[in-house]
This record gives C-alpha cells, sequence and structure tokens, in this order.
C-alpha cells in the first residue's frame, strides 16, 4: 500500500461527521517498525508509528485507544509495550501475544503496564494454533485478561466446546470474519451469539472493508442485526494501518459507518465509550 497520504495509511482528511462522544476508543490498531525482527512466518511492514497513529485519532476526535500485537512480531511484545509506555495508561491499553506457558511474572508485568489481554491468530495460525486455545484461555483466567481471537467461521465453529467452555471473556476480531450471505445460518453465528448473550463474549466492530467487498451493503445488515442483539457487546475498531487492506480506507468515512449501523446516539455511546471501558478496564 502506498503512504503518501498526509498521514501514512489513512485516505483523507476531513473530519468524521459523526459527532464522537468524549472518552471514545479506538479499540484495534497496531504500530509497525520496520526495523523490528521480524518472527517467522511473519509478514513485514512498513514504519506506522504511534506517533501517525495519534495524528488519526485527532483527526477522528478520539481520546483513547487499545494497541494490538501482531503476528508479524510473533511472541516479542517489546514494540508495542514501548508504545503502550510512550501512550500511558491513561490513554492505552495493549493486547500482547504470548504462550500459554509464559513466566507469571512476565504476564503480571505487563498487566501493571495496562496489557488487559492476549491474542491468538488462528487464521495464520503463528505463533499460536487452534490446541493453544484452551490453556491459553486458563492463562487468560488467572490473570483477569480476555482472549483476543482472529477466526475464520470454520474455525471458530470447531472450536465451539472448546470456546463455550473457556473461563475468561472471548473478543472476536473483525465481525469475526462472519459470512455476508445468511450469516445467521452459519455454526459461527450460534457460538458467537451464544458467548455473547451470556455476558462472556464480545466483538470487535472493525475492518468492515475486509468483509464487503462484493456486497458493500451487506456488512451493514450485519451489523445492525449485531447491535439490535447484544449492543452491550460490541466495541469499534480502526485497525489502523489497516495491515491486510488492498486499498488505504478513510478512517473517518468508516466511523461515520457506525451511525448507519448504531443510528441512537445512546447506542454509539456504549460502543464507543461504555463497552470499551468495561471490557479495557478504562477509568
Amino acid at each position: 500500500m502506498s503512504t503518501t497520504h498526509e498521514i501514512p495509511f489513512t485516505a483523507g482528511t476531513a473530519p468524521p461527521r459523526l459527532p464522537v462522544p468524549p472518552g471514545a476508543v479506538d479499540c484495534h490498531h497496531h504500530v509497525y517498525d520496520a526495523a523490528s525482527p521480524v518472527a517467522p512466518g511473519g509478514r513485514p511492514h512498513a514504519d506506522a508509528s504511534l506517533a501517525d497513529h495519534a495524528r488519526v485519532l485527532a483527526r477522528l476526535g478520539v481520546d483513547r485507544h487499545v494497541l494490538v500485537q501482531p503476528s508479524t512480531y510473533g511472541l516479542d511484545n517489546t514494540l508495542h509495550l514501548a508504545a503502550l509506555r510512550q501512550a500511558g495508561r491513561g490513554r492505552a491499553r495493549m493486547v500482547a501475544v504470548v504462550a500459554p506457558d509464559t513466566p507469571r511474572a512476565g504476564l503480571r508485568a505487563m498487566a501493571a503496564e495496562g496489557v488487559v489481554g492476549a491474542r491468538a491468530n488462528l487464521v495464520q495460525g503463528i505463533p499460536l494454533s487452534v490446541d493453544d486455545v484452551a490453556p491459553l484461555g486458563r492463562t487468560m483466567a488467572e490473570l483477569g485478561w480476555h482472549l483476543q481471537l482472529y477466526a475464520t467461521p470454520a474455525i471458530i465453529a470447531g472450536l465451539a466446546p472448546v470456546l463455550r467452555a473457556l473461563p475468561c471473556p472471548v473478543v472476536f476480531d473483525h465481525f469475526a470474519q462472519l459470512p455476508l450471505s445468511d450469516w445467521g445460518a452459519s455454526p459461527a453465528w450460534a457460538v458467537v451469539m451464544d458467548l455473547m448473550q451470556a455476558g462472556r463474549g464480545w466483538m470487535k466492530l472493525s475492518s468492515p472493508y475486509a468483509l464487503d467487498q462484493a456486497r458493500p451493503e451487506a456488512v451493514g445488515e450485519l451489523a445492525r442485526a449485531l447491535v439490535a442483539a447484544v449492543p452491550e457487546r460490541l466495541v469499534w475498531g480502526t485497525n489502523w494501518p489497516h495491515p491486510n487492506a488492498t486499498t488505504i480506507p478513510d478512517d473517518a468515512a468508516l466511523l461515520d459507518r457506525l451511525a448507519e449501523w448504531a443510528p441512537a446516539a445512546a447506542t454509539r455511546q456504549a460502543i464507543l465509550v461504555d463497552n470499551p471501558a468495561r471490557l479495557y478496564g478504562f477509568d
């Protein structure tokens, strides 16, 4: 992707039309440093700094954010922990990538800095696989963290007994990649909805462009169904710097789509402010 825009990895310069409430949270973004070692199987990415992301937040009028360790760096959380320290606990939290057997002292040290969960990229299966989900969930429960999953509907459906038995909350990335045609018939939909309706699951309304290339209106239909069913279990994120996008999106336009999905200001307040505060422990 080109980085020739005024702010790297985002199109447009105008602020969103949507009124953004104070305390809003971007619940999913990454940072990259081309000089940092790439883990085996990881995908390199051009520089995308915390300062660049701060400019995105300023344009959007969003106050707080959640750093998410990408698979690019595997189990080495150094870059994102440094960004977390730079941002400060008042404004930022982090989701790390850790192995189930990571020494607890190291995890507790991460928690003291603002790490609140761990992510498993089950699509790539590196550095963690489906076999790690159950033991990682037990580790999350020990720490009071959540488990964030990037997984296909087939993986989610295949893990249904494991996910329903996990002793920790589960956060599904990017609409859980649910199919846009007849999603209600998808076995993954049943799993995700069961967890959210039981108060044990969350979903990120992020990266819609990865779903809606063939029929742009379909992701809105899915989003509105989620908002109608479980508005208290939804959060929103930019996914900046959009590592898997084929075309750089306009982050303000992405935020404006939330007004279409959740027309009521009180619902948007929940998705942008109140729900993230509960999930990530913001004051």
